[in-house]
């Protein structure tokens, strides 16, 4: 799976370091500025997920996620 981090280089560093520590994260890329006058940047990290974990229940305090088919 691919994810894409889009920040400050502080931020996209911080967000990275916290997703190393619960994902399995086989690869992440340098940082791409944004284009422009931006102080902005994007990681892309590649993570794999562990086919023998089950989903994770919601946070207290926040529903479940549900499709739009279902809220129909």
């Amino acid at each position: 799976m691919k994810v894409r981090l889009h920040g400050t280089r502080q931020e996209v560093a911080e967000a990275t370091r916290r997703l190393v520590q619960v994902l399995d994260v086989v690869a992440v890329s340098g940082p791409y500025p944004d284009r422009g006058p931006s102080v902005l940047v994007r990681v892309y990290l590649e993570i794999r997920l562990d086919p023998t974990s089950s989903t994770p229940p919601a946070s207290p305090g926040r529903p479940a996620h549900r499709s739009r088919r279902a809220l129909s």
